[in-house]
């Protein structure tokens, strides 16, 4: 069984409201349940595989690693993969169909269309 928790703390702590959709236009908020909830590795085995995992630019640079999923509430789907960056502390999410796993070398692989 998936467990999914609410994400509402952990965002309101990172100020993430605009990624997260709990905000409408003007900085209202929405009425009604979060939009998204974190999935972490102790609530889904695709989580755990994915926890730690390298995230890389298409170049190879190392942007981060793989700190929690984000799956939207409603359709149960991975909408955003967020990594936390040793470096600056940073925390950054993701789209998980911008990303593909690179199975040689074992880590996620963040591309854009140029």
């Amino acid at each position: 069984m998936v467990r999914y928790t609410n994400h509402k703390s952990c965002r309101e702590e990172q100020g993430m409201q605009r990624i997260f959709g709990d905000r409408q236009p003007g900085g209202q908020r929405r009425l009604g349940p979060p939009r998204f909830k974190r999935l972490s590795a102790a609530d889904s085995s695709t989580a755990d595989l994915l926890s730690g995992c390298a995230v890389v630019s298409a170049d190879g640079e190392e942007i981060g690693h793989v700190d929690h999923l984000v799956v939207e509430a409603a359709s149960h789907q991975l909408r955003y993969v967020v990594l936390a960056r040793k470096e600056q502390g940073a925390v950054i999410a993701l789209p998980w169909n911008a990303l593909y796993f690179d199975a040689a070398h074992s880590r996620l692989v963040f591309y854009t269309l140029s």
